[in-house]
């Protein structure tokens, strides 16, 4: 599957609309990087469990849920 730079994949929807259409699905998104991710998504690993995501975002709130004990920064994942 061929990648593609964020801008590349996504056009305005109108001058007065921050919403973008993206090229690939046609949807109309309001976080373009977001919705990259459902196109070409990163893996992001927990390093204290078998979990996997996506997106870094979702694996820090399962972090902050799920092992509440430790003191939880954006560099606690491994990205695979």
């Amino acid at each position: 599957m061929k990648t593609y730079r964020i801008a590349q994949i996504f056009e305005k929807v109108n001058s007065l609309d921050e919403r973008k259409r993206c090229l690939l699905c046609g949807k109309v998104v309001c976080n373009v990087r977001n919705h990259y991710y459902v196109h070409f998504p990163g893996k992001y690993a927990c390093s204290l469990c078998t979990a996997v995501y996506t997106r870094s975002d979702t694996l820090l709130m399962h972090c902050r849920s799920k092992h509440p004990e430790l003191n939880h920064s954006r560099n606690l994942h491994t990205i695979l």
